[in-house]
């Protein structure tokens, strides 16, 4: 038996059983998403309550090289802040900008709608194929800065838009931009919160882009978290364009909609978390929506199983499946899978079979939840507590590691010691600066914490194999140290590495070729 107990679903065949006891004929087709599943305790003693955690994974492989015009089509709105405070640093001529290239992008079997708001809501280019390019482009550009932030109803006038143009086959998205706070219309959380979950419930995702550091992180955060979209901070109104480019590339290669996963516990289950989403825990069955998948996507899930082992032998927890539209073969597709492990007396035998790599994650997800609640200490003003907090939390870490001796657990040290000594540096700053470095500090980290929690954690660890945006990010800063001179295409290949091993050598730091956040703070990335 192998000690990592890897089950996967895979194009060839199924496997899930850490016994060998069940598989499943293939499907006739090729599969998008191909989950792989392991348990930290895939062997456990008979006498012993435990909890058990199953790790999900999914790898999107790359998707051949797809024409404009043969992808999926997009029926998108675009919801852009134009009250008062977008004046500050040129912000609206920075999202005018970006706005004109989204519409570039686009082609004429793309619907777009543009809304704009303050206090007041405008639709400024009803929902239409994108064939009057240039007339859209002029609505934008008279755009000019007033008012407050209606950003509810700037958001619903948008999701309206898309509603009324919705074709299933088509990828109905809202982009919403902000870079204050919700100050007109509906402003509690709650009342937002149901609205968007509505949305999503008939098809429509909302992503999320918080400009600045004025806006509200949280609620921008719940907007894109119960509306399966994505939520992007943007520092600085140069970014825009970039963040904008980013999402529709993204959208451009969406290969999974309606992505449902349901786990169905056995009596042997007497309790069902899990880690990294809202799901829905009834009657011993979990339920849960995910976000869109695209092409070259790796993401992951954690699950805690409270299991009462019972007699020796094989013990089956429950069922995991998986259900999902295939974009590309405009057709649903299905997965079932049981999982299993084996009730033994033998404490070697139970020692023998434990999955590290589990046991790594489970302490990852541990630690970005008390690294959350080490922000919100600072947050509120709580700068002692916080820093003993993150201190803490490395020691700990620490302690576990020196036996795991894991990449992962040691970058995560790494940034908690950056991220402390970057708290310190805010709270003690003069008083005209350090609001912003505040701000700046708790954004920054909220939104590593946000992509971390569906283990995305590309914005503080990144190693070949990886790749994405933030791979394109570090190209662009080795580029820029003289370090690389290859493609700017998201890709850790080889050459990446050693460009990396190369400005690690250069700058005395560790060379692992792995851009940790030692190195993506000297890069300027962290």
């Amino acid at each position: 038996m192998h000690r990592s107990m890897i089950r996967k679903i895979s194009r060839a065949a199924c496997f899930f059983s850490a016994l060998g006891m069940a598989s499943f004929a293939p499907p006739a087709y090729a599969d998008v998403l191909t989950p792989t599943i392991e348990i930290d305790k895939p062997v456990m003693r008979a006498d012993q309550d435990d909890a058990v955690y199953v790790l999900v994974r999914f790898e999107v492989p790359e998707a051949d090289t797809v024409g404009e015009r043969d992808r999926s089509g997009l029926n998108l709105a675009l919801v852009l802040d134009r009250s008062g405070s977008m004046e500050a640093k040129g912000k609206l001529e920075f999202l005018k900008s970006a706005s004109k290239t989204v519409i570039d992008r686009l082609e004429s079997h793309d619907r777009l709608a543009i809304v704009e708001y303050d206090d007041k809501v405008t639709v400024l280019w009803p929902s239409s194929p994108v064939e009057a390019k240039s007339m859209m482009k002029r609505r934008v550009d008279d755009l000019e800065p007033r008012g407050a932030t209606d950003l509810t109803g700037g958001m619903m006038a948008g999701v309206d838009q898309v509603r009324g143009a919705f074709d299933d086959a088509r990828i109905n998205r809202v982009l919403l931009l902000s870079d204050g706070l919700a100050n007109r219309g509906i402003t509690d959380p709650y009342e937002i919160r149901t609205l968007v979950r509505k949305a999503k419930r008939r098809g429509i995702r909302i992503s999320t882009l918080g400009l600045g550091l004025e806006y509200n992180e949280d609620l921008m955060q719940d907007i894109a978290e119960n509306a399966g979209g994505n939520y992007y901070f943007v520092e600085n109104p140069d970014q825009v364009a970039g963040i904008f480019r980013r999402e529709i590339l993204t959208l451009f290669r969406t290969v999974a909609r309606d992505v449902k996963l349901r786990f169905e516990g056995e009596r042997a289950v007497a309790g069902i978390e899990v880690f990294g989403y809202e799901g829905d825990v009834s009657n011993g069955r979990l339920d849960l929506a995910m976000d869109d998948f695209y092409a070259g996507e790796a993401r992951s899930l954690l699950l805690r199983l409270d299991v009462v082992p019972g007699a020796r032998g094989r013990l089956e927890l429950g069922t995991l499946r998986l259900s999902y539209k295939d974009v590309g073969a405009d057709r649903q597709k299905e997965f079932s899978a049981p999982i299993t492990i084996k009730v033994s007396d033998s404490d070697s035998e139970v020692q023998e079979a434990r999955n590290d790599n589990v046991t790594v994650e489970v302490a990852m997800v541990e630690a970005e939840k008390s690294h959350r609640e080490a922000i919100r200490q600072f947050q509120k003003g709580d700068y002692k507590g916080a820093e003993e907090s993150m201190s803490s939390l490395a020691t700990d870490l620490d302690q576990r590691n020196a036996r795991l001796k894991d990449a992962r657990l040691a970058a995560k040290i790494e940034a908690l010691r950056i991220e402390r000594d970057q708290m310190n540096k805010a709270a003690t700053a003069p008083a005209a600066a350090a609001p912003a470095m505040m701000s700046g500090f708790v954004k920054s980290s909220k939104q590593r914490l946000y992509q971390a929690q569906k283990g995305q954690r590309g914005l503080y660890m990144l190693q070949k194999g990886d790749n994405g945006f933030d791979v394109e990010r570090l190209q662009k800063a080795l580029a820029a140290s003289g370090h690389y001179t290859g493609p700017m295409d998201g890709a850790f290949d080889d050459d990446v590495a050693h460009a990396l091993e190369a400005y690690q050598k250069d700058h005395g730091l560790d060379v692992d070729g792995i851009a940790g956040p030692n190195t993506l703070q000297n890069l300027g990335l962290y």
